[in-house]
């Protein structure tokens, strides 16, 4: 990747240009929580959307994220010595970061700076359906939401109408790329109104396809006009910070070549117009609200399960017994529990049995969800332990984690269900319970080093309700349309003003990469890190405890995650 940069017209100078001023308004903060030595709240501002657009609450009019600072800190982030500004991955909210936000605080103030993390959440987090959870964490019944949500019990007189379909979803048309990044624009303008300011403090990062998101941010001209650069995105970061992704909007450098950027833009521009349009009509699905294994109702249950753990981690489980039967939950279930493919084609009608069939503690069922040595999609895989309190066998579905060794193949099949060795339990009969990351000696199929996230940690996090949840309820698809538009060579319609080119590799670059995810065998062959760039490996890290680790791990030492980017963040002028 080449970083370009358009030329400015003869006689003007950047320093002449008027400072970029924000509309958003009625900044509001409210301390959600003190925890272990760090403040966190929640900041929002007053940003309408356009007029004339489709029926949305009243929260879509307003953008926030969660500030992470240290307690005894500066109280204005302009005084802070750095402030980590992180677009979140695919689907995740705020809380998705939860831990590496307080870890990084924490790193650094022990290498003697005072640091904020800022963990965005995107405008379609208005959407969240958080009503059972709040009310659930206030009676402290689990059950209370999991009804409400799949069973129509009423709260307060009000019963849950149905996960919203993409029909119902128009408003999430507004909200792809240019709004998102805006609206980051929109809050680091506030925050730090004096733009050389912003330019030394601000650490511009991401996670997982927030790096990608953060790519677009730093390539943007955010005032559309091409004789200025203060308002350009990467005039407003002093860094990038890359985790288990790139940061990029040309990762295969087609604007470096004209023939290829006017090739590429006179098909993908038009082609792009056209799937919008079509988007707009209702016609493809504005959110993947029904499809099963990444739909709505799947990561609901996820962060029910969340919610249990958090509230009765030892209870036997009533979660799965209070789920309805039906096609979508049924075949989600399947997939993530079965341990064959003839397990999966016949829902455990194998001998095997389904995940219904055996009997869990809340904890362990978060565990059998999520673990990288339980679950069947690496996507949501952490290292929070291992099952106990029974017996188990090996997983080969739907592919063994042995095959991940294979040279070269192995690599590409760890994007399916992750490189560990996986089990399932065989006894039906008996009540399985779970041993935290941080108590696994002697378990046969892990070990300590890849065991690195606290299951306590996630399931508080997974059992948050308002303001933000862990995973959004309606991820607009837009955003995906988008990144292919933009990655195609896109750079008219709604892409025009997609105007530099990798400005993110003319500036101090960290890239962390989980060594037991994914991400970096393809990234790394596909798109190389520029020469100067900080890469760091995560050694026993899925690509969700990269943002998910535990504060103290196995070893004793701090978590490899927000530890390097303390020190990289600590490096800086």
């Amino acid at each position: 990747m080449t970083a370009t940069v358009a030329a400015l017209p003869v006689g003007t100078a950047a320093a002449e240009e008027p400072a970029p001023v924000g509309i958003a308004t009625d900044r509001q903060e409210r301390v959600l929580e003190t925890r272990d030595g760090i403040v966190v709240s929640n900041v929002t501002y007053s940003l309408p959307l356009p007029a004339g657009a489709p029926p949305h609450p009243a929260a879509c009019d307003r953008v926030g994220y969660l500030r992470y600072r240290p307690v005894g800190g500066p109280e204005k982030s302009s005084d802070a010595d750095k402030v980590i500004v992180q677009q979140p991955g695919a689907i995740g909210g705020a809380v998705n970061s939860d831990s590496v936000a307080a870890n990084t605080v924490v790193s650094a103030r022990a290498l003697g700076q005072n640091i904020e993390f800022w963990a965005l959440a995107r405008r379609s987090s208005c959407l969240d359906e958080n009503a059972g959870f709040d009310y659930a964490l206030r009676t402290g019944n689990y059950l209370d939401a999991v009804d409400y949500y799949f069973n129509h019990k009423p709260i307060d007189g009000q019963v849950f109408g149905g996960f919203k379909e993409s029909q119902d979803l128009a408003v999430l048309d507004l909200m792809g790329m240019e709004r998102i990044i805006r609206d980051q624009y929109e809050i680091m303008l506030n925050e730090i109104p004096d733009q050389v300011v912003r330019q030394q403090k601000y650490v511009c990062a991401g996670i997982s396809l927030g790096g990608l998101v953060t790519g677009f941010f730093t390539d943007w001209d955010f005032d559309g006009n091409p004789a200025t650069t203060r308002d350009a995105g990467y005039r407003q970061c002093s860094a990038f910070a890359a985790q288990d992704t790139m940061i990029s909007s040309d990762p295969v450098a087609i604007q470096n070549t004209p023939f290829l950027q006017d090739l590429t833009n006179a098909i993908v521009g038009p082609t792009n117009d056209v799937v919008k349009a079509v988007e707009n009509t209702g016609v493809l699905p504005r959110s993947l609200v029904s499809v099963p294994i990444v739909g709505a109702r799947t990561f609901m249950i996820y962060r029910l399960a969340g919610l249990a753990a958090h509230l009765e981690p030892d209870a036997e489980s009533q979660l799965l017994s209070h789920l309805p039967h039906d096609l979508d939950i049924d075949a989600t279930l399947d997939y993530m529990f079965s341990g064959s493919l003839t397990g999966f084609a016949t829902n455990g009608g194998d001998g095997s049995g389904n995940i219904r069939d055996y009997r869990f503690t809340n904890t362990a069922l978060l565990g059998e969800f999520i673990d990288n040595n339980s679950g069947n999609f690496a996507l949501f895989q952490q290292g929070v332990g291992a099952l106990a309190g029974g017996p188990v066998s090996d997983k080969s579905f739907p592919v063994p984690g042995s095959v991940t060794q294979v040279p070269l193949l192995g690599g590409f099949l760890r994007t399916v269900a992750g490189s560990q060795r996986r089990v399932r339990p065989t006894d039906p009969t008996v009540l399985y319970t779970w041993r935290n990351y941080d108590d696994v000696q002697g378990v046969p199929y892990t070990a300590p080093n890849h065991e690195v996230s606290d299951i306590r940690d996630a399931a508080r996090q997974l059992g948050t309700g308002g303001p933000y949840a862990y995973w959004e309820t309606y991820f607009p698809t837009r955003l995906f349309i988008d990144i292919g538009a933009g990655y195609g060579g896109a750079r008219s319609g709604d892409m025009t003003n997609l105007r530099y080119h990798n400005m993110a590799d003319t500036k101090p670059l960290y890239i962390a990469y989980a060594g037991d995810g994914f991400v970096q065998l393809g990234a790394t062959l596909a798109v190389p890190a520029p020469s100067t760039a900080q890469v760091v490996t995560l050694p026993g890290y899925s690509h969700v405890d990269t943002i998910g680790a535990a504060r103290v791990q196995n070893n004793g030492k701090p978590d490899a995650s927000a530890q390097s980017l303390a020190e990289f963040v600590k490096s800086l002028p």
